[in-house]
């Protein structure tokens, strides 16, 4: 299966980090990138993604309105809310709001590496029972 990954963030080290990793130990995955939240929710409207990796602060639209528009246009899109400021309220904001993950930076490859797998994981469970419509 090939896996399509949109990492969302301001910051373009961040991006091509997350990118350059997950090119090098994921085979079969495809990874795009935008720099802010409106510009990712056009590619989300054009293309179809399995992962959206998403920094909660960003210029532009608010992530967490971003985070609603992508649910609303596919729930099995899996989003990974990622910040460098984060509060228990905050947290429990991007759950609450329909994100099937968080992560603090600075993260470690690991951590990026479990998530991702989780995250390829339960989807290929979804497409099975769901026939691979997704």
């Amino acid at each position: 299966m090939a896996w399509k990954v949109l990492i969302v963030d301001d910051e373009p080290g961040i991006r091509d980090v997350l990118k350059d990793y997950i090119e090098m130990n994921f085979e079969h995955t495809k990874i795009e990138t935008a720099e802010n939240a409106d510009i990712a929710l056009k590619k989300i409207n054009e293309d179809q993604y399995h992962v959206v990796l998403l920094d909660i602060v960003m210029p532009g639209l608010d992530a967490f309105e971003f985070l609603k528009k992508v649910k609303a246009l596919n729930s099995l899109i899996h989003v990974i809310m990622i910040t460098g400021n984060s509060t228990m309220e905050r947290v429990l904001e991007a759950i609450e709001s329909g994100a099937d993950d968080y992560i603090l930076k600075p993260f470690s490859t690991k951590e990026i590496e479990e998530i991702l797998k989780c995250s390829f994981a339960k989807i290929e469970r979804w497409r099975n029972a769901f026939k691979n419509s997704f």
